[in-house]
């Protein structure tokens, strides 16, 4: 992939449906590790999303005029929650997420800490969030039995 002709941008309501699209598919990998096809981000709806755009800055990454990644985070007292990062799965593995990480931080320069949560079983994700400096601050079971880690990063 040509990163010169990849920009990452703020996203609009308008991007809500696309992003919701390659989310679902980005997440189908997660399902299947977890054998739980109602895992959130599967199960959310086009108007949970666009309420987020309320409350949350959504990222997008633009290749040839088409959305291929997303990301959102939300800043409370210099606490950045980073919340669903979703790649088309073409364009998984090839510095995307790292991109939209780097984007974060450069939008949040004095964030006293960036959050985090992956399943455990999420091996590329683990890797990728400690590359860049998160650490396991906890772990977490949810109510569907899937076990979480919660990961921080402090500048």
């Amino acid at each position: 992939m040509d990163e010169d002709n990849i920009q990452v941008e703020k996203a609009s309501i308008d991007d809500a449906k696309r992003i919701l699209e390659i989310q679902k598919v980005a997440f189908l990998d997660q399902a299947r590790i977890y054998n739980n096809y109602q895992l959130p981000p599967l199960t959310q709806s086009l108007e949970s999303i666009e309420n987020e755009f309320n409350e949350k800055t959504f990222l997008k990454v633009i290749l040839k005029s088409q959305i291929i990644a997303s990301v959102r985070f939300k800043v409370n007292d210099g606490y950045v929650t980073v919340d669903r990062i979703v790649v088309e799965p073409e364009y998984q593995n090839q510095g995307i997420g790292t991109k939209l990480l780097k984007e974060i931080e450069s939008r949040v320069p004095n964030a006293v800490a960036l959050q985090l949560f992956t399943g455990k079983k999420n091996d590329r994700n683990i890797y990728l969030y400690k590359k860049m400096g998160y650490k396991v601050i906890k772990n977490q079971r949810t109510d569907q039995g899937i076990e979480l880690l919660y990961m921080e990063k402090k500048p």
